[in-house]
């Protein structure tokens, strides 16, 4: 399965017949031709009331495919970094919590770009990185092109106290906070960075 948001929508794409948590602002689609995917990005553009889609197909590298096909990709790698005291690191841009995050340029791989955007956004010195976790998808226009952004995202740590927000890529502050499932409900942030904090955090 797949997870993609689009304007904080949700796309999910799916080889499960029929999903258990499907609502009903979403609508549900057997997919059967190409164009079926650009109408329904394009309906949750514009319709208030629809919330998510799922498509159905029984070969799913074909339904994701077909999917990508519609998007200009770009990878891209963050870290969920934690200290000793059990704390996160989270930074606040445009009025919304994030974690660091950044493109991965040419030649990096996803831990180094990973490492790099962390470092370079919040001023850390220290990171130590852990284990791989959860990838995750979202997209965006960009000069009238549909972007794909996929996120390659890694368990880190530092201990470090003195950070500094990158703010010429509009970073205002870095903070380290205590996160519950009650807190990272209530956090004003992304859709796909409450899926990753959710993910991760229950199995800590």
């Amino acid at each position: 399965m797949y997870k993609v948001f689009i304007n904080n929508k949700s796309v999910v794409l799916t080889d499960r017949r029929i999903p258990d948590d499907i609502s009903d602002h979403q609508v549900y689609l057997v997919y059967q031709d190409f164009e079926e995917i650009h109408y329904v990005i394009n309906l949750l553009d514009t319709s208030e009331d629809l919330q998510g889609a799922v498509f159905y197909h029984d070969n799913l590298p074909l339904l994701w495919a077909d999917f990508r096909a519609h998007f200009k990709e770009i990878d891209a790698g963050g870290g969920l970094v934690r200290n000793d005291d059990n704390q996160f690191l989270l930074i606040f841009r445009k009025g919304k919590w994030d974690l660091p995050k950044g493109k991965i340029e040419q030649g990096e791989s996803k831990l180094e770009g990973s490492l790099r955007e962390v470092e370079e956004e919040c001023g850390v010195k220290d990171l130590v990185a852990g284990d791989e976790l959860v990838t995750t998808y979202h997209t965006y226009d960009h000069k009238g092109s549909r972007i794909l952004k996929r996120t390659y995202w890694f368990e880190m740590t530092s201990n470090q106290s003195e950070l500094t927000p990158q703010q010429e890529e509009d970073i205002e502050r870095v903070e380290w906070m205590h996160l519950n499932t009650a807190a990272i409900e209530e956090l004003d942030t992304y859709p796909n960075i409450k899926l990753l904090l959710k993910s991760t955090i229950d199995r800590l």
